[in-house]
């Protein structure tokens, strides 16, 4: 019995997966597309990064309450529901309506993707056990990353046919993971079983453990938030200033995006073997100490491969947070956690991204060295309330046995 529910939850991660998979392949599908087909409305630049940024607002908005919501009410209907008015908001594109519709429903599409990103991240450490949730997270970021290079290829095709199709493709990849996340969490509530004692940790000890995990991690989260936040609004500026066609600008996103794809599974298995709060302290400041060389780069190949290495390095951050966060927290507010520190990345993201074009307008370094000396400033603001915390969960039995 107790193999055969075993088998049944890794089928459910699997699944969970797949949701993420086709949620990321649905949304880099737009990514390409979506700009121009708003410029062909009439839309002006202003109007278009309004539009755009609308999503990043929404999901500021969201991701907190969902989490809250999907440990109230469980995982599935807060995935699924996102899933499905996501999916319905970014078809309407299709229809003749005004551009503050337009803006109106890509908040709506950021709000369904704020019910699901919570719980998502909260349905795998339902799922995996403590010392194995490392490598499941590696899986799912490597999902997500391999969505978006999947995904801005898929659009491009599909915009052959008309724009209008790349919003009918992206609905049919939304909803068909919300009935994979539907048939994958079905059973969860048989499933959940009581974790394991920790020995002298106590509630009170676990509450504040967790307390200053959430602290430490969302410091990191910004770091890492507000550097790809003004990357977003100023890398392809940079690669034009050092003579990159439109191409080998695509290529750029592609050859980044790819190493975090490799990488990941092996990242989230590292994970369960290290202290997961120095290793995403490490890999995010790898991001933000490797930062600053672009700027002295004049060659696009130098440039893409100082770039896969810095991917190389990043990938192992996602999974040590997720992973950490989840063993530091009561399960009961696994969602809560996820939402708060998506929410603090969020609004990072978005913070960068208003003031990357001002400061790439004051020189092509200015960005680039901003953005890493505010990402090692969060990330140092983190280290202590992450000590605090206090050895992760899935090594402090070892160290008990240690010293006991």
């Amino acid at each position: 019995m107790l193999s055969a529910t075993r088998k049944a939850r890794r089928r459910a991660l699997w699944g969970i997966i797949a949701a993420v998979f086709l949620v990321g392949t649905g949304v880099g599908s737009v990514l390409p597309i979506l700009p121009l087909f708003l410029r062909d409305r009439g839309s002006s630049y202003g109007l278009v990064g309004i539009i755009v940024g609308a999503n990043l607002v929404a999901q500021f908005i969201g991701q907190y309450p969902a989490g809250r919501l999907s440990d109230r009410f469980g995982r599935a209907p807060l995935m699924i529901a996102g899933l499905v008015v996501a999916g319905i908001a970014i078809a309407a594109f299709g229809l003749p309506l005004s551009i503050g519709w337009l803006i109106g429903l890509r908040f709506i599409q950021g709000l369904g993707a704020a019910a699901f990103r919570p719980g998502s991240r909260a349905a795998v450490a339902d799922l995996v056990p403590e010392g194995e949730r490392g490598i499941a997270y590696g899986w799912l970021s490597g999902a997500d990353m391999a969505g978006l290079i999947f995904g801005p290829a898929l659009g491009g095709v599909l915009a052959v046919f008309g724009r209008t199709t790349v919003f009918e493709a992206t609905r049919l990849a939304m909803l068909l993971a919300a009935a994979v996340v539907a048939l994958a969490l079905r059973r969860r509530r048989e499933w959940l079983t009581p974790e394991p004692g920790r020995g002298p940790l106590i509630l009170g000890d676990r509450l504040q453990a967790g307390a200053a995990a959430v602290r430490g991690l969302v410091m990191l989260s910004m770091g890492i938030g507000f550097l790809y936040g003004v990357y977003n609004v100023v890398w392809s500026l940079f690669m034009k200033s050092i003579g990159a066609t439109d191409w080998e600008v695509g290529l750029s996103f592609s050859l980044f995006a790819l190493p975090l794809v490799l990488t990941a599974p092996i990242a989230g298995w590292v994970s369960d073997q290290l202290d997961r709060r120095w290793l995403s302290a490490g890999s995010t400041a790898s991001t933000a100490l490797i930062a600053p060389i672009y700027p002295f780069l004049h060659s696009v190949p130098a440039v893409i491969g100082v770039g896969a290495l810095e991917a190389t390095t990043t990938a192992f951050a996602e999974p040590a947070i997720n992973a950490f966060l989840m063993s530091a927290v009561a399960p009961d507010q696994r969602g809560r956690a996820a939402g708060t520190v998506g929410t603090a990345e969020t609004a990072a993201k978005a913070v960068g991204a208003l003031v990357g074009g001002g400061l790439f307008g004051l020189g092509v370094w200015v960005p680039f060295v901003l953005s890493s000396v505010v990402g090692l400033a969060l990330i140092l603001f983190g280290l202590p309330s992450l000590r605090a915390a206090g050895a992760d969960m899935h090594l402090r039995p070892a160290m008990m046995a240690e010293h006991g």
